[in-house]
């Protein structure tokens, strides 16, 4: 099925002039259906780093935030972080010339249930672990939910902060999430339940390598060699150590001038020369990665930022499968992976492929992401955009809509906006990358505008200008306009049509300013208007032969305005 889907992606973007490599990620994955345990379902922060309120429901598995720089993605994983155990609370955690103490609210679900309808209850051992801490929030069919919040208040002792969890319990009535007088706090083996890990833009296989803790040296710590083949592969690596040892002149020279020094200085000790080390442990300390390209193996560290990134990320997918819960615990810790900008040093392409590697590990992962490229290889109901508007933050939900509390499970809920979102990741694939991380959306009329406004626009606004993305649909009476019409509409996203105004102008600027008659997008006619109000007839040729500058300037600061 997804071959068929990448092949028909593939064959509307090549009739198009585009030859991409395309791939599909589904929301809840059926590879992952088997292991779908406990995860974060929402995560609610107020006044942490500057986010004075902001709410995120996320995906079981796979959660791509995105948005333009200083939106706040890095600021919800943070929270996140810290609201799971994965580091200590800081000073900054609180937000500059505010007294309020920052809060963070984590809601846990069980596993997706496999059909509408059915019961969301968690497993025995989960609820022996959180014993009376589980509230229902439904009988029939029953859901069942685990709620904390970690406030975060400074240091009695001066110039840190601390952070403390405690338990919530749901109210039927008011259908909220709410703090007992005496609430009880998180343990820390509860806390354990959770194992979460913060990738960062810093990531690299070469630099992990080298130092211990790292997710490259978990995996390596035990190498899982068999019992009874140990003794024969040891012995054979002190034969192997020994024959280096007897042919080399310079070992023999180190060795004979250490048992010379021996001889004199007793204390220092009976000299042993290892090239190798003749224990598996040992070993396992110096095991080098290689990477072959097609002209032989290189070590990592000849590699590319991109390569040693790249490997970086999938090791950590192997640290959750060789070594998380190798403890015995009796609840198996579910691995919540947070990645900044995994297409970091990568090319396009590579990053198209990132998808794939995300859905493929264990356990929900949580990403922010500025790449284009990313946002259009994975489901749009995966996708949070994180948007800043009039000092505050606000979540678009690209999924389904409703999300109350007696809600069917997100799912199952329909998806109101999925239509327009595939069209336009079917017809052309860049503009729905760039849509997702604009400041305004322009749409001209055809080749001639998609040539003229970005220089125009550039010209006039200066450094505004970079956010702001220009389609051009080929007519705006084609599906690709509508499309990005009603996605503007949807993400509150400000949209301008720059169009002739000739019979084929007048006609579809009106379908399109129909779609939405509350608000509908604002109109630039290209030729400007007379004296009452209506279009001047002509096309953009016309415009060019006889500019009319005070007309561009009012269009110009339409824009600018936003």
């Amino acid at each position: 099925m997804r071959h068929k889907q990448v092949s028909r992606y593939t064959s509307a973007l090549q009739t198009r002039g585009y030859v991409r490599g395309m791939n599909a990620m589904s929301a809840v994955p059926s590879d992952d259906a088997g292991r779908s345990g406990p995860y974060i379902e929402r995560l609610i922060i107020r006044t942490f780093r500057g986010l004075h309120s902001c709410e995120v429901e996320l995906e079981p598995h796979v959660t791509v935030l995105a948005g333009r720089n200083n939106a706040g993605k890095s600021r919800i994983i943070s929270a996140l972080q810290v609201a799971l155990g994965g580091r200590a609370a800081e000073v900054d955690d609180f937000s500059v010339g505010l007294e309020d103490t920052p809060e963070i609210d984590v809601i846990i679900a069980p596993g997706p249930p496999v059909t509408v309808g059915a019961d969301e209850e968690f497993e025995t051992n989960f609820t022996q672990l959180f014993e009376n801490k589980i509230q229902t929030l439904s009988e029939t069919p029953l859901r069942e939910r685990i709620a904390w919040r970690t406030k975060i208040s400074r240091s009695a002792e001066g110039g840190g902060a601390r952070a403390e969890s405690f338990f919530l319990v749901f109210n039927s009535l008011s259908q909220k999430w709410e703090r007992l007088t005496s609430p009880m706090p998180l343990s820390s083996r509860q806390r354990r339940a959770f194992a979460v890990d913060l990738i960062n833009t810093g990531r690299d296989l070469r630099d992990e390598l080298g130092r211990q803790g790292s997710s490259i040296r978990k995996v390596l710590s035990d190498l899982e060699v068999p019992e009874d083949q140990r003794k024969p592969l040891e012995l054979q690596l002190v034969d192997l150590s020994a024959q280096i040892r007897t042919e080399s002149r310079t070992l023999k020279s180190v060795d004979d001038e250490l048992t010379r020094l021996h001889s004199l200085v007793g204390s220092v000790g009976s000299p042993a020369l290892n090239p190798i080390p003749t224990s598996l442990e040992e070993l396992g300390r110096l095991i080098s990665i290689d990477l072959d390209t097609g002209g032989g193996p290189l070590p990592i560290r000849f590699h590319g930022a991109g390569s040693r990134s790249l490997s970086s990320l999938q090791v950590q997918g192997v640290l959750y499968e060789r070594r998380l819960g190798r403890d015995g615990s009796a609840v198996p810790p579910t691995p919540i992976t947070l990645v900044e900008e995994p297409e970091a040093h990568l090319h396009p392409q590579a990053a198209m492929e990132l998808a794939e590697l995300l859905v493929g590990m264990r356990g929900q992962k949580v990403v922010s992401t500025h790449s284009a490229h990313l946002v259009t290889s994975v489901d749009p109901s995966s996708i949070r955009l994180v948007q800043t508007a009039s000092g505050s933050t606000r979540i678009i939900d690209l999924g389904p809509a409703s999300s109350g509390g007696s809600a069917v499970h997100r799912a199952f809920r329909p998806s109101l906006h999925k239509q327009e979102m595939e069209k336009l990741r079917r017809l052309v694939e860049r503009p729905f990358g760039e849509l997702l991380f604009s400041s305004c959306v322009v749409i001209g009329d055809g080749a001639t505008e998609r040539a003229f406004l970005p220089v125009a626009l550039r010209h006039a606004l200066g450094g505004k200008s970079h956010g702001i993305t220009v389609v051009d649909p080929g007519s705006l009476s084609n599906e690709l306009a509508s499309a990005a019409v009603k996605f503007s509409q949807m993400t509150n996203t400000p949209c301008f049509i720059f169009a002739d105004s000739d019979d084929d102008g007048l006609t579809a600027v009106g379908s399109l300013q129909a779609m939405n008659a509350a608000q509908p997008p604002d109109v630039v006619w290209i030729n400007g208007t007379d004296g009452l109000g209506n279009p001047v007839p002509g096309a953009i040729e016309t415009m060019l032969m006889t500019f009319d500058e005070e007309m561009w300037l009012i269009g110009i600061e339409s824009v600018n305005a936003v």
